[in-house]
This record gives structure tokens, C-alpha cells and sequence, in this order.
């Protein structure tokens, strides 16, 4: 087997709207898709009984080939479980950044819980900065800058 592209990272969210605030609202994301899944068909491919959810698509008008679900189950109802950075089921996407300090700092402002503050690794040729911070419901993010020399 070949993998082909990479097409979307899901992300379960416990409320849709407070999730775009977030990310459409404060990252700057576009919202360009939004349906219901439920039926046998969603429940044989989720391995669940039942299931009921919305699925929001957004994308980075940077990359918009690769997509970012937003999946709100309403039925079977979810349990709230984060997974600590570092350990085995934990998982996180990256967003690149003009200017990571700034971004930092307009995030901070508005309440946006971060890991740390930027740390800067240096790359073969030049060096990327990254900071890791999290949603509302306490998926991680990683935001990135890259730096070319």
C-alpha cells in the first residue's frame, strides 16, 4: 500500500460554536463546509451504535487542500478525557505563523491556555520556532515560525 495526499485531521469538540470562535474567530481559519452524520453508515464506519454529530470543515486559505474536521457528537454522548502532552493517544496539528510573539501574545490576551512560550530549534538550514497551545476543550495546537538564514 502507497498513501496517496493527506486530506484532514479530525478534531472532537464538545461545542461547535464555541469551537469556531476559536478557530475561525481567533485563528483566522474559514468555516467551508458543515453537515449532520448519523445513520447505519456513519455508525458501521465509527464502530458506533446510534451515532448522531455535525461535522464542520475548515481549512487555511494558505493550504487549502488540507482540511480540519470539527466533530461534535450529540448521541452516543462522549466522555471528556484529555490526554496529557507526551502520552500514548495524545495528538496535536500545527498551524504556521507570520509572527509567532505576536500571535502568542494577542492569543494570551484573549485567554488561549499555552504549554510554553515560543522555543526556537535550529534546522539544518535555518531554524523554526514552535509553542503548543490549546481549545477550548483541551486539543493541542502547535504554532509555528519558520525562520529561513
Amino acid at each position: 500500500m502507497k498513501v496517496g495526499k493527506f486530506d484532514h485531521v479530525a478534531v472532537t469538540v464538545s461545542d461547535t460554536a464555541r469551537a469556531l470562535k476559536f478557530y475561525v474567530g481567533m485563528l483566522g481559519l474559514k468555516q467551508v463546509e458543515q453537515h449532520q452524520l448519523e445513520g447505519d453508515k456513519v455508525d458501521e464506519a465509527n464502530g458506533l451504535k446510534g451515532a448522531k454529530a455535525q461535522s464542520t470543515r475548515l481549512m487555511s486559505p494558505a493550504s487549502p487542500e488540507v482540511l480540519i474536521d470539527l466533530l461534535e457528537y450529540y448521541q452516543p454522548p462522549g466522555e471528556t478525557h484529555i490526554t496529557p502532552m507526551g502520552s500514548v493517544g495524545s495528538c496535536h496539528f500545527a498551524l504556521v505563523v507570520d509572527d509567532l510573539p505576536g500571535a502568542v501574545a494577542e492569543l494570551k490576551a484573549k485567554g488561549v491556555p499555552f504549554l510554553s512560550g515560543p522555543v526556537n530549534f535550529k534546522l539544518t538550514e535555518g531554524s523554526v520556532s514552535v509553542c503548543f497551545c490549546m481549545d477550548p476543550d483541551g486539543n493541542y495546537i502547535e504554532l509555528t515560525e519558520e525562520h529561513k538564514h
